[in-house]
């Protein structure tokens, strides 16, 4: 009878991932329900697992989105891309995304209502499942205040309509629930598994964003200091980042994506081998995002990322010739979430032009073969460079458009044309027509 038990719930689990219904589990047969509370081990693994597949949809959907509105890419021959900053409330494209989060969102918090209906959180498969459920929601809501400022904060699944929180209230909820996370997270020793290291380093990323400067460099130095880690040297070592059954000491979390349908394929948006790609590199990047200035020279991430083709990216390599470095399965490319990188650089930043400039030192003497750091740097010369290692560094992982709107650097947009108001994507309009305007008021501009 167990056996039944647990085939129920395991196939309602499906049909709701598949279906998106939030109150399925209420509404579906009732009397052979098992409560959340009573769910074996085994239950709490699948259901991790089935959330891992969904972060995995959710983080690859989300993956360009900063290098498009960053001006990164051009159209490559598959798709148009005339103003990379355009939106409007009838945006497909934003519509989806945001739909995405709210549906990805809703498994996620089917596991956070799990875990805190159990009986017993003390197990490692209790606070394993917990710690993940509160990290991975906190991730959903970055990527959706980041764009979206105000959104609806849902803490568990409902139908009724929750109405736009203040954008400050997202950023608690985020910071409430990695807290929450960091005392149930193991330590690390999976790349491919959420750990406190991987908790550590968003809460860098959200102080920051915060601009709580003191608490985004203590988080990233928590990192840095862990011995499971350590910057690439070489070329080889930074393109290793990015390939299948990777073994970089980069990597403080990536998701596997090591699916057999429903492929998730970067070398279809910006390297493919046939004339479909969506994606080439812009071409102020092809020409000179890797170039050696008076401070440094011979930038050993160039490539690695941009080939002699100028329609094309090598970053995520796809096995064809022509690849700067093998890549055994290219349909496993891991989908990067956090890396050692960043955590220099956040550290950076945060000790600011006078502390951070020995931090920003330390990186770079690891990216290039020559670097020449003045001894001072004023305020806006710290930031340039700052903002200058962050476009090489993460170049078509997203970050670059979110980057110069958190440090209001809108001077460097070319195609902003005094549109500000494309500094926070506009509520779907179907959202609002759904919601009502009273719950769903439209960002300012649109």
């Amino acid at each position: 009878m167990k056996k039944l038990f647990i085939l129920t719930i395991i196939s309602i689990f499906t049909l709701l991932v598949l279906s998106g219904c939030s109150n399925m589990l209420d509404e579906m047969m009732p009397k052979d329900q098992i409560p959340q509370s009573q769910l074996s081990e085994s239950d709490m693994e699948k259901l991790l697992n089935g959330v891992y597949a969904e972060m995995e949809d959710f983080i690859f959907d989300f993956y360009f989105d900063g290098d498009v509105k960053g001006e990164n890419f051009k159209a490559g021959p598959g798709f148009s891309l005339n103003d990379p900053m355009l939106m409007a409330p009838s945006t497909n494209e934003v519509l989806d995304m945001w739909q995405k989060a709210y549906t990805t969102l809703k498994q996620v918090n089917f596991l956070v209502e799990t875990y805190e209906s159990l009986g017993n959180k003390e197990t490692d498969i209790a606070k394993r499942a917990g710690g993940t459920s509160y990290y991975f929601r906190a991730l959903i809501y970055y990527n959706l205040v980041t764009r979206w400022g105000g959104v609806p904060i849902l803490e568990r699944r409902t139908y009724d309509v929750v109405p736009i929180s203040p954008e400050a209230d997202v950023w608690n909820f985020i910071v409430s629930d990695l807290t929450k996370a960091e005392a149930l997270l193991p330590e690390f020793s999976d790349k491919f598994y959420v750990s406190s290291a991987a908790c550590n380093a968003l809460q860098a990323r959200v102080y920051l964003s915060l601009e709580r400067y003191g608490e985004a460099a203590q988080y990233a130095d928590r990192v840095i200091g862990n011995s499971n880690f350590a910057l690439s040297s070489s070329s080889e070592e930074y393109a290793n980042i990015f390939v299948s059954n990777t073994n970089s000491k980069e990597l403080i979390l990536a998701l596997a994506n090591k699916r057999t349908s429903g492929l998730l394929l970067f070398y279809q948006k910006i390297n493919d081998i046939d004339p479909t790609w969506d994606y080439a590199p812009s071409d102020d990047c092809y020409t000179s995002l890797y170039g050696s200035t008076s401070i440094k020279e011979g930038d050993l991430r160039a490539p690695a990322v941009f080939g002699d083709d100028n329609t094309r990216v090598l970053k995520f390599a796809n096995g064809s010739d022509g690849q700067f470095v093998d890549n055994e399965m290219p349909s496993q490319t891991p989908i990067v979430v956090a890396r050692l990188a960043e955590m220099y650089l956040i550290k950076a930043e945060a000790l600011g032009n006078s502390e951070g400039l020995s931090v920003l030192q330390d990186f770079m003497n690891s990216r290039y073969e020559e670097v020449h750091l003045p001894a001072s740097m004023s305020t806006v010369e710290f930031q340039n460079q700052l903002l200058d290692e962050r476009h090489r560094e993460f170049y078509a992982e997203g970050q670059r458009w979110y980057d110069l709107k958190r440090t209001n650097r809108l001077d460097l947009f070319k195609s902003l044309n005094g549109r500000d108001y494309l500094m926070y994507f506009p509520i779907p309009q179907s959202e609002i027509d759904l919601a009502g305007r009273e719950n769903y008021p439209q960002n300012p501009g649109y």
